[in-house]
């Protein structure tokens, strides 16, 4: 497995610190995908702002069916999540 170089919990300051928040808050936990892009806050922050748009802005679907999208093409990619 790659070993990528982050910025861990307790040493996030400023945006990061910030985003790190917001993740905790969401998810319980700071996500990986947000560790993995920590050497970057700026684009961590955007990442977090297009993910959260995507899934709680008021559309034609539901909450439920975005989730089960999400899954389902995680799954078709291999991915984890």
């Amino acid at each position: 497995m790659p070993w990528v170089s982050t910025v861990p919990e307790d040493q996030a300051t400023g945006a990061l610190a910030e985003v790190y928040r917001k993740a905790r808050e969401r998810a319980g936990k700071v996500p990986n995908i947000a560790k993995l892009q920590s050497l970057r806050p700026e684009t961590t922050a955007r990442g977090f702002e297009l993910y959260c748009q995507l899934m709680d802005a008021p559309t034609g679907i539901s909450r439920r069916e975005r989730v089960l999208i999400a899954t389902v093409v995680s799954k078709v990619n291999g991915c984890f999540y």
